[in-house]
């Protein structure tokens, strides 16, 4: 077995992966948070943030993901003393930092001392800065992170049968479910995977006996913030369970809305150049190297006998295991930042690969560049500098940040319309997936579902319009846009009761409008006007 610790340079290690992670990640962050702003997914977080700060409890008192993101959000966002979009910026920055730092130290401890004192730091900031790259969009990190995280779990799992240790790997993989169910899952996967492998390899199954329950142990204590949860916000455990239950039910069991596979050989050169086609064109061997590359990692060590092990080689199971199971994710909604957060086990990979190739400097830096053409259409300072993508600018909460236009003309429209009517800007209703305009205007929303993309049945619907008659919006803003070009899924489409409901109960603006965002009033409000 190799120890964690066993590196011919342990401390060398632990101080280069931290120096680079949070050197590498602090750069990175000041130089591109306040490029890009998304009043839908990036809104889900900051609102869900700012209501925490309020004591609500996100599943309970309003749709959210678990509550991991959120009570470290927040916590964060109390010490700083700032509710606002820098604070939630900067709680991701922490979360992202703590993860680079561990991915960076997982290859530094599979190169164990392969390279002198200079080139190992140099290694360590392309892997810093690659780790970086892929954290997109920064709202996401707590899910990209904890796939890092899982890693470094599973190779705890592999290296050693200590109780302490595998205690230790399960508080991690406990605190990865407190993140996300989905991630407890694949975690617990990943954990199985790698336990059938030192079956198979060592085959004494009472070794693992006592390091199995205390693995147990630590998967209970950390899962527990979930539990003490339910003392302190009585409901919370049956809110979860009530939102397991739905998506076991849903249909065919899909975890996202579904896209087709960006597979390389479907790019059209000729549409947006040569170099957005290459970005493309990377985008999907990217799709393709998440299951290949595992699989191919993994039937090379199964090959391989045990007692040649090294950390290299403990690493690249463990990444094949990780990588195999978080390719679910992935390909269940197949774009750029479903790719990104499955990819940290490929990436592992390959770095791996290079120490066995001992061209660790070349392959790490063909990393970079492949990595640059794959997110660059999704990372908004990459996108804006190298390939002239048009954005405009908004100030909120005193910071200017740059993103689409589209975003900015629905910002505009909305303080437009808002300050037409008094009261409402801490009274409206904005639907369907705009979470983003209650953070900026520090509202609360009348209703549990804060972001609408799914069908609802009548009788849910009913129950979200009586909370709304507690107090009706002085206003309603309505994108009525078709979800993913899907006629179909347009929120007139999957809340029809609701939208019967604006119609009858108010009116629409006939102002020439600043985007498409539907403005309605209540009726009566326009002629006093």
């Amino acid at each position: 077995m190799h120890s964690m610790t066993g590196s011919r340079s342990p401390h060398r290690n632990v101080l280069i992966a931290l120096a680079s992670g949070i050197g590498v990640t602090l750069c990175w962050f000041l130089l591109t948070w306040h490029y890009g702003f998304d009043l839908a997914d990036e809104g889900y977080y900051w609102y869900g943030s700012q209501r925490v700060l309020r004591g609500e409890v996100p599943i309970r008192d309003f749709l959210a993901y678990d509550i991991g993101r959120y009570l470290w959000a927040a916590a964060i966002m109390f010490v700083m003393g700032d509710e606002g979009i820098f604070g939630a910026h900067s709680a991701a920055f922490v979360y992202q930092a703590l993860s680079v730092c561990v991915g960076t130290w997982l290859a530094l401890w599979a190169l164990q001392a392969r390279l002198g004192t200079a080139r190992t730091i140099g290694f360590a900031v392309a892997v810093a800065l690659i780790l970086n790259l892929w954290a997109t969009p920064y709202y996401k990190v707590y899910d990209y992170g904890t796939c890092i995280l899982i890693v470094a779990m599973t190779v705890l799992i592999l290296t050693s049968r200590s109780p302490a240790r595998w205690f230790g790997a399960g508080v991690i993989l406990g605190l990865a479910a407190v993140m996300g169910r989905n991630h407890g899952v694949y975690g617990a996967a990943s954990a199985l995977l790698a336990l059938g492998f030192v079956l198979l390899k060592q085959g004494n199954r009472h070794a693992v006996l006592r390091p199995a329950l205390a693995f147990i142990g630590g998967t209970i204590l950390g899962f527990s913030p979930t539990f003490l949860m339910e003392l302190a916000k009585p409901g919370f455990l049956d809110a979860l369970a009530a939102g397991v239950i739905e998506h076991v039910h849903s249909v065919a069991g899909a975890t996202n809305i579904p896209l087709p596979v960006p597979w390389p050989w479907t790019a059209e050169h000729g549409k947006n150049g040569w170099v957005l086609w290459a970005c493309d064109v990377a985008k999907g061997v990217g799709f393709i190297a998440l299951l290949l590359v595992p699989v191919l990692a993994l039937l090379a060590m199964l090959r391989k006998r045990i007692a040649g092990f090294t950390e290299l080689h403990y690493l690249l199971t463990a990444s094949a295991f990780v990588g195999l199971v978080y390719a679910h994710y992935a390909y269940s909604r197949a774009d750029l930042v479903h790719l990104a957060l499955a990819v940290v086990p490929v990436l592992l990979i390959l770095f791996c690969c290079s120490m066995l190739g001992r061209a660790v400097l070349p392959v790490a830096i063909g990393v970079l560049g492949f990595s640059v053409l794959a997110v660059g259409q999704d990372v908004m300072i990459i996108n804006s500098k190298l390939f002239g993508r048009t954005m405009k600018t908004v100030v909120i909460d005193g910071s200017t940040l740059h993103t689409d236009p589209f975003i900015v003309d629905h910002i505009l429209a909305s303080r437009r319309a808002l300050a037409t009517v008094p009261g409402a800007q801490a009274n409206f209703l904005a639907v369907p997936n705009l979470p983003g305009l209650y953070a900026i205007n520090r509202s609360r929303m009348g209703i549990w579902e804060i972001y609408a993309l799914s069908h609802r049945d009548a009788g849910f619907e009913q129950a979200e319009l009586a909370r709304l008659a507690k107090l009706p919006p002085k206003m309603v803003l309505l994108s009525n846009h078709a979800l993913d070009n899907q006629p179909q899924m347009r929120y007139s489409a999957i809340h029809p009761v609701t939208y019967k409901w604006i119609v009858d109960n108010y009116e629409r603006e006939k102002r020439a409008p600043m985007s498409d965002l539907e403005v309605y009033v209540r009726k009566g409000s326009l002629a006093a006007q």
